[in-house]
């Protein structure tokens, strides 16, 4: 019996019972992860965040910790380290910092050559992967990239540190056979991302309704997670005085309320149209080219 025979198997209610045993494992695994952080601790070898040591690799060594250099990466990127298993490394110490917008995953800015592509921020490191089906092919008429693999970028201040094209990093067998999953069994198997949401939530309109709820007017556009737009259609016949706009106005700013929620309470009539998109704080997607 493969995989799918296996999962299409199962009763609903094992599938439940599977689903909440895995986010419960997920949920402590990341409370460990949290509470290591707060600490200044890594969560996956035991070491201070700060701590490098050659021979004790980690993900932690992405933060550059005191006396890593560039070169130390070589042999580490050389090998297969994860690449589910790293993506959601950095989701999750980004979103300590400053949850959904340190994270660029928005599917309509994925390149229509790529399979995988998101860029990530955290304080002032930059980390972008991705892969196309020609890396997971593995380029036949290469010597150095013959295999699987996924390529990742690193900035640090803004100015490159990793390139894109100086590593390709093997995937692993299990990143091989979640990627199989996802091809060849879709429907059948999600990947979520707890607690490494990214500005990719926006995309579902289930979570936009749950976001109007809580948004609040920013007092920075620039910092502000979110920018909205938003049509206000008065009903036939009935206008809005500027004196009625300003009352409106006045009142957004001094209870951060939006404009679209409190224009219903004057004229509950008045249809109102809204578009949400990343704020100016959202870290623009990465792209490989030839060149790098």
């Amino acid at each position: 019996m493969d995989f799918k025979e296996y999962l299409n198997s199962l009763s609903p209610e094992e599938i439940q019972r599977m689903n909440e045993q895995q986010i419960k494992e997920n949920d402590e695994i990341y409370e460990d992860f949290k509470n290591a952080y707060r600490k200044e601790c890594c969560s996956l070898c035991g070491n201070k965040l700060d701590y490098f040591n050659k021979i004790e690799k980690c993900f932690h060594w992405f933060l550059l910790p005191t006396g890593i250099r560039k070169k130390d990466f070589d042999n580490y990127l050389n090998e297969p380290i994860g690449y589910f298993a790293l993506e959601s490394y950095f989701r999750w110490i980004s979103n300590l910092e400053n949850p959904l917008v340190n994270i660029n995953d928005l599917n309509d800015e994925i390149s229509d050559t790529k399979i995988k592509e998101i860029t990530i921020k955290y304080k002032n490191i930059e980390w972008s992967l991705n892969f196309g089906i020609t890396d997971l092919n593995g380029h036949l008429d290469s010597k150095n990239a013959n295999f699987p693999h996924f390529h990742l970028q690193m900035l640090v201040d803004n100015k490159p540190y990793i390139m894109f094209n100086n590593y390709h990093i093997p995937f692993s067998k299990q990143d091989l056979f979640n990627l199989k999953l996802l091809n060849e069994d879709k429907g059948l198997v999600d990947f979520r991302n707890d607690h490494g949401e990214g500005m990719s939530f926006i995309e579902s309109p289930e979570n936009l309704a749950e976001l109007d709820k809580i948004l609040k007017l920013s007092q920075d556009e620039n910092t502000a997670p979110f920018h909205t737009t938003s049509m206000i259609q008065m009903p036939e016949g009935k206008t809005m005085s500027g004196e009625m706009l300003q009352k409106i106005l006045t009142e957004s700013n001094e209870t951060k309320t939006l404009i679209r929620h409190l224009v219903p309470q004057y004229f509950p009539e008045a249809k109102i149209v809204t578009q949400v998109s990343p704020g100016k704080s959202v870290p623009e997607m990465k792209k490989r080219t030839k060149r790098k």
